[in-house]
């Protein structure tokens, strides 16, 4: 009996270090999409501060408006998980060299969070398809607007 016991405590204590491991690596993956899309929000927040406008055409700004869309979609399949939300959210800090900061933060995510256009753009978006999120991704890009 008593090795019954220390085989069932063994057992679960095995189940819940993998399971931390679990969402240790989920959380992980999570900031990585914050960073990405943090990193992605800055050259976008650039580029429209340099000219006044965005264009999804030019090469920068088409990568990282899908590194963006990218991000949209992740997000919005995770965004009821808020170990996930606060794990993308902290790389969304550390990558946008202080444009996202812990006050905007959350004004922003959930902005990003409302532009569904971003969900009809993939790597296969044609330039009209993409040019159609540019009014989206401007508005996104002007929550930021200091």
């Amino acid at each position: 009996m008593k090795r019954l016991a220390i085989i069932a405590v063994c057992f679960a204590t095995l189940a819940m270090s993998s399971c931390g491991v679990l969402n240790s690596s989920s959380n992980s993956a999570a900031q990585a999409l914050g960073q990405t899309c943090g990193a992605a929000v800055l050259g976008l927040y650039q580029s429209y501060k340099s000219t006044g406008s965005l264009s999804l055409t030019s090469g920068n700004n088409l990568t990282n408006a899908l590194a963006l869309a990218t991000a949209y979609t992740q997000l919005s399949q995770n965004k009821d998980n808020s170990e996930y939300r606060k794990s993308f959210t902290n790389g969304l800090i550390l990558s946008s060299a202080g444009l996202i900061t812990n006050q905007n933060s959350a004004a922003f995510v959930n902005a990003l969070l409302g532009t569904s256009a971003l969900g009809t753009v993939n790597n296969n978006s044609s330039s009209s398809q993409m040019s159609k999120t540019t009014p989206a991704v401007t508005g996104l890009i002007k929550t930021l607007d200091r």
